[in-house]
């Protein structure tokens, strides 16, 4: 126990960075593989290298701190296994601003300086999310800290890859892929925001061949049109059946293009008749596949329109638009426009329109690796929390599509692919083994390296083994392999969840996690997305400046529910989160002054020796280390902390230490036992103020990180006790609202008539005269049961201050009265005033008649005039 003496009020600015520091310089976040104990790992989900700390890590990584330290103290084998990911795109997106700014391209410094960079970059800017997860209070193993591209994790990628392509899984072939313009690179589905714009819908009319028939389409893409090559009909829309097999002119360029029927069209869309795009449309791709069409391609990697393009060849796709409109307009094959609301898919890293385009890239084939990941969850092997999250995962794995690998940057994994000057391909795990392969497959050694790296995914799908260090069997790997818990968000399930699974079971033979836990999104107490444009956007810091790191982790913790995924964060709740660890200290400055001083940690009297009130809190010590330690185990953190709240403000701070100053023996014990448990349950959300608490408290061990979790089932408890002390917290509620009703000041004694049988009862009406407020007057009474005693107990009617009150509200009373008398006997009020306007005040006077006459008779009763 610390004997210094303790500040007058809880600093977090001052307590925070100094036990942080202590932390991390004693390695206390640190373990091994100790298979003598039941592992609980947690693979971080790596930020990326240009992120930021926000409310989003509040929800999701303040749950994984709080499960791993809630683990340890358990005793068991827990660790959280940091990282960070090298966030290609985004990575790349920021140094190519920066070589910009210097006058400088990507190209022109070359592939060995651009990496010469960014590492550079990485190593400057890579750690300040890092250090604002120390401020927030986060505890990984940082020893265990590991980067995509760390060399072993690089080598495992580039091991996954080979062994695919080997097996037939990774190809190279032309598919529809997301194209950025503005990054010259494809994306995936995550780096794509869908935003809601107002557009426009161009109905256009295609001529049939022969002349007896036309169709009109409606399109939001007119430019788009140029590279149609049919027109799809539902084959059960009886509006154009006779239509289907015909052939059509497209205008402007006069290509013939068939009428097909698909199921795939909507019906209910435009006229139910759609021009068909292969090239440009991710519906219409499939389309084109199902029936052979030709797929020309009319806008570019540039974003120009191509040579297919006919007359609009060279323009940006945007220009091109309004110049096919006129087109459209003059030849007569415009027939209307209406605005239309719709969603653009826009890049998250260049903020340019995506274009499906057909490119010629690497994909993977991901129907083998689904059919076992969706097998692990349908016989339960991987759960998901909340549930309903792991139909979506299953949704996904059921339509799930070859995935595009590769990427149009620099910055990442380059493919461990060559090409020999005849363009054969050559996948191998390193360029010695590639020219090995190529001569004795080819006949030479020239090779050229395909300068496409991989989609960032790809190293984050190995993320659970490859930072164990897989392919090694490593202690690791054997004993955290499987981890108990992934936790994420939800717009990832199938991006990063699935693909964890997926190449978890293949290469390792297990799945990579047992439970999947998704934390809800932030957004701002109206339920809007937080944006910097909305000005909505909290930072992290911000509130640990205000509110602390408890502060700030309590408050959005409390608010987390596992009913919603919506979590409309109100700052008020941190700030009830400081002033509860304020009370907390305050408790604790209380106890530290206790001329008896403190017993070892741990002690406590015999039962026959506790309070009334000892045995009560005890009980519902004992209640709440079952409530939270349940709570923890079905991930329901916010009620955990609930709980905690209640227990340690209300029950603790407000009941059972106010109780304490009637004296007692026992008080020093009971109110260091407790509050010592206490601080335990609620480490693993506050870390800072329970180990300032701890440290000050008689204890066990060098740290409340390590110290054990209490246990409900070695609580004395005494419900009989805790009852009886609930009736008397009753009967002292209903005297604080009786002095309430009555107007007394807070500092008025009350005069407490209780029946004298309750004599007896010397520490209940002890209690009830300490919290009450009150002098306790024995009055006649035959024998009862202890509840009928306590329910009869009454409140002697403070006379005179009753006769001041209702004095005062006489005279408030009868000035209303005259009031609306005045008025309503006002002619020209009564004549000119609506009807129901009049009514009302009517209505009003005969309340104020009513409540006049009774006030009256009160201030009789109580001897006024």
């Amino acid at each position: 126990m610390r004997s210094v003496e303790l500040a007058k009020s809880y600093d977090p600015a001052e307590v925070e960075p100094r036990l942080y520091e202590r932390w991390e310089r004693s390695g206390v976040f640190h373990e091994e593989p100790d298979p003598a104990r039941p592992p609980f790992i947690i693979s971080m989900p790596p930020p990326n290298i240009t992120g930021r700390a926000h409310l989003g890590h509040g929800s999701t990584y303040t749950a994984m701190d709080i499960l791993t330290r809630y683990h340890r103290m358990l005793g068991e084998n827990a660790d959280w296994l940091p990282g960070q990911d090298h966030a290609a795109i985004a990575t790349e997106a920021v140094l190519v601003r920066e070589l910009a700014r210097e006058g400088l391209t990507r190209d022109g410094l070359g592939r060995e300086k651009y990496f010469e960079r960014a590492w550079q970059w990485r190593e400057e800017y890579g750690g300040i999310i890092y250090e604002q997860f120390r401020t927030l209070g986060f505890g990984p193993d940082w020893a265990r800290d590991r980067f995509t591209m760390d060399p072993g994790l690089s080598a495992a990628v580039v091991k996954v890859f080979v062994e695919l392509y080997r097996e037939g899984l990774i190809y190279r072939g032309v598919r529809l892929i997301n194209w950025d313009v503005g990054s010259k690179s494809t994306l995936s589905d995550a780096e794509i925001e869908n935003q809601e714009r107002a557009g426009t819908l161009w109905h256009l009319r295609y001529r049939s061949e022969d002349g007896t028939g036309e169709v009109v389409v409606a399109t939001t893409r007119p430019e788009t049109m140029l590279g149609d090559t049919a027109v799809a009909v539902h084959p059960d829309d009886g509006r154009y059946r006779h239509l289907v097999g015909k052939t059509f002119v497209l205008p402007i360029l006069g290509r013939r293009i068939p009428m097909i029927a698909d199921a795939a069209v909507e019906r209910e869309f435009g006229t139910g008749a759609v021009k068909v795009t292969p090239a440009h449309d991710p519906l219409d791709y499939e389309i084109g596949l199902r029936h052979n069409l030709p797929m020309p391609t009319v806008i570019g990697f540039d974003g120009k329109m191509t040579a297919e393009a006919g007359p609009f060849a060279g323009r940006e796709r945007f220009e091109a638009r309004e110049a096919v409109v006129e087109r459209l307009r003059a030849d007569g094959a415009l027939v209307r426009t209406e605005p239309y609301a719709m969603k653009v898919p826009v890049s998250e890293r260049s903020g340019q329109i995506v274009e499906p385009l057909l490119s010629l890239q690497w994909f993977c084939k991901m129907e083998p690796l689904a059919k076992p990941a969706l097998e692990a969850y349908r016989d339960g092997r991987i759960r998901f929390v909340p549930e309903r999250f792991g139909r979506t995962y299953e949704q996904w794995l059921e339509n799930i599509r070859d995935w595009n690998v590769s990427r149009q940057i620099w910055w990442g994994h380059q493919l461990p692919v060559w090409y020999t000057p005849d363009e054969h391909v050559v996948v191998a795990e390193t360029e010695e083994e590639a020219r090995t392969i190529a001569r004795e497959t080819y006949g030479t050694d020239e090779l050229r390296r395909d300068p496409d790296t991989l989609d960032t995914w790809f190293s984050s799908g190995l993320w659970p083994f490859s930072i164990l260090g897989w392919p090694d069997r490593t202690p690791e790997l054997e004993h955290w392999y499987p981890n108990q818990v992934m936790i994420t968000a939800r717009e990832i399930i199938f991006l990063w969840v699935a693909r964890m699974v997926m190449l978890g079971m293949k290469f390792v033979g297990k799945i990579p996690f047992q439970t999947v836990f998704i934390t809800p999104l932030v957004f701002d107490m109206q339920g809007r997305k937080m944006s910097k444009s909305l000005g909505n956007a909290i930072d992290p810091m911000d509130l640990v400046a205000k509110y602390g790191a408890d502060g700030t982790r309590f408050g959005i913790v409390r608010q987390m529910r596992l009913e919603s995924q919506e979590l409309n964060f109100d700052e008020r709740f941190a700030d009830e989160a400081r002033r509860f660890a304020n009370k907390l200290w305050n408790a604790l400055r209380y106890i530290r002054a206790l001329p008896e001083g403190l017993p070892p940690a741990g002690t406590l009297p015999t039962s026959g020796e506790l309070s009334l009130a000892d045995r009560w809190i005890l009980t519902r010590l004992a209640a709440t280390a079952r409530e939270v330690t349940d709570a923890l185990y079905r991930f329901e953190l916010g009620l955990a902390a609930d709980k905690l709240l209640r227990f340690g403000w209300y029950e603790y701070c407000d009941w059972y230490l106010e109780s304490t100053k009637l004296g007692g023996a026992t008080r020093a014990a009971v109110l260091s036992y407790v509050l010592n448990a206490l601080a335990r349950l609620m480490h693993p959300i506050a870390p800072f103020v329970t180990e300032e608490l701890w440290q000050a408290l008689p204890h066990d061990g060098e740290t409340i990180v390590t110290a054990s979790w209490p246990d409900a089932g070695e609580i004395i408890v005494d419900d009989k006790a805790a009852e009886k002390y609930d009736v008397v917290r009753g009967v002292v509620e209903r005297l604080r609202n009786a002095r309430h009703e009555f107007g007394m000041n807070e500092r008025a004694k009350l005069t407490v008539l209780a029946p004298a049988p309750l004599g007896r009862e010397r520490e209940v009406l002890d209690l009830i005269a300490l919290h009450a407020g009150a002098e306790i007057v024995a009055e006649p009474a035959n024998e009862g049961s202890f509840a009928d005693l306590m329910a009869a107990i009454t409140v002697r009617a403070p006379v005179e201050q009753l006769r001041e009150r209702y004095a005062k509200e006489l005279s408030r009373l009868r000035a209303e009265v005259e009031r609306g008398e005045k008025k309503l006997s006002s002619e020209s009020f009564v004549a000119r005033a609506p009807a129901d306007v009049v009514a009302k005040e009517r209505e009003k006077l005969e309340a104020y008649r009513r409540e006049l006459e009774r006030t009256e008779r009160l201030l009789v009763e109580v001897g006024g005039r």
